[in-house]
């Protein structure tokens, strides 16, 4: 789906912007966990124009940029569009919400009354948001959506990851690591969004198709992964799971966070047992974080399926990039997963081996 830009952006004209002949269009960036859209003015970059000003068209990004066990993939995110940003000349500041919803839409109903001329929200929930996507959509902001979309509300561009297609995919390989037969834990982490559901269904609906033979025990932990207080509950849950259910030969979980509890759990029933040896008990995960990549390398994790930070980020300025601009741009980007194991977890290219 292509979005047609009006007649007024085709021709250069946004609500902020004043360009003269032949000057070169910049925007000053802002990245927000608590979005603002400050009009940037400055200095014309058109020959012989000394003296003139020219007031840039600025967006404001709102990000779920929070300082607990999710702010690796965050970051990475952020790196991506520090990238992009760079490279089309663009200026911004970063802050975070902090994990916290509420904020994040005081934040956002803040940012409406700065009147940016664009918002790139990362919902931390997609539901808590929608009155102030709602509030922006009253204003005419444009909005633009990284990972996980409102369940109301107008946005003009969606960027997210195949989160369905990363379940099948762990599916398909912890069947493959167990000989196609046992029980399977499935460790969900319960945020308030729908990527961990559409994980949860991929991989729940490929074991019910292709591997009968395999039972499927699935049970969510507490909200590790943008929550750091919520470690020791997440162990305790799949200790008990993991002693209650003996015969549990591989788990699968929708966060790599998660994983560092499962192994904890394992440990403490004596349980760790490496890859390639005898009882060892397969693991699974996604997002392909630097912790999940060092434990497929030491052989207490299997495999992770990793998501594209990098990608994702370069999809999201694109649209935002198109839309200053005044061109058509595809409303929806997705990130394709990609399945990290020992034979390619070296990769430079994998975010997780080229996070600083």
């Amino acid at each position: 789906m292509l979005i047609e830009i009006d007649p007024m952006r085709k021709k250069g004209l946004t609500r902020r912007t004043v360009l003269t002949g032949g000057a070169v269009l910049a925007s000053g960036v802002i990245i927000f966990g608590g979005v603002i859209g400050v009009s940037i003015v400055a200095r014309s970059a058109e020959p012989g124009a000394s003296g003139k000003t020219i007031q840039y068209p600025t967006f404001g990004i709102d990000f779920n940029y929070t300082p607990g066990l999710e702010l690796e993939y965050q970051t990475a995110i952020l790196q991506g569009i520090r990238k992009k940003a760079a490279e089309a000349g663009l200026v911004m500041q970063v802050f975070g919400c902090k994990g916290d919803p509420q904020l994040q839409l005081t934040q956002i109903l803040d940012a409406v009354t700065r009147k940016p001329d664009a918002l790139l929200i990362n919902p931390l929930d997609a539901k808590l948001i929608v009155a102030g996507i709602k509030r922006a959509n009253e204003a005419n902001i444009p909005i633009f959506i990284i990972g996980n979309p409102p369940s109301e509300g107008k946005f003009l561009g969606l960027v997210d990851f195949d989160n369905e297609a990363a379940g099948a995919i762990g599916a398909d390989e912890l069947a493959k690591l167990i000989g196609e037969k046992g029980v399977v834990l499935e460790a969900l982490d319960a945020v308030g969004s729908n990527q961990p559901q559409l994980r949860h269904k991929g991989f729940t609906e490929r074991m019910k198709a292709k591997y009968p033979d395999i039972q499927v025990r699935s049970l969510n932990t507490e909200r590790v992964a943008d929550n750091p207080d919520k470690i020791d509950d997440a162990y305790k849950i799949l200790l008990h799971a993991l002693t209650q259910n003996p015969s549990i030969v591989g788990v699968f979980s929708d966060d790599d966070q998660i994983i560092p509890s499962v192994v904890s759990a394992l440990r403490q029933m004596c349980k760790l047992v490496l890859v390639g040896q005898q009882g060892h008990v397969a693991i699974v995960s996604v997002n392909g974080t630097p912790g999940a990549l060092d434990r497929i390398r030491k052989g207490t994790q299997d495999a992770s399926v990793g998501k594209d930070p990098d990608g994702m980020a370069r999809i999201a300025l694109d649209q935002i990039i198109a839309y200053f601009e005044g061109k058509p741009f595809d409303a929806k980007g997705r990130a394709k997963p990609i399945l990290i194991t020992k034979e390619n977890v070296d990769d430079p290219n994998l975010w997780g081996n080229s996070f600083q």
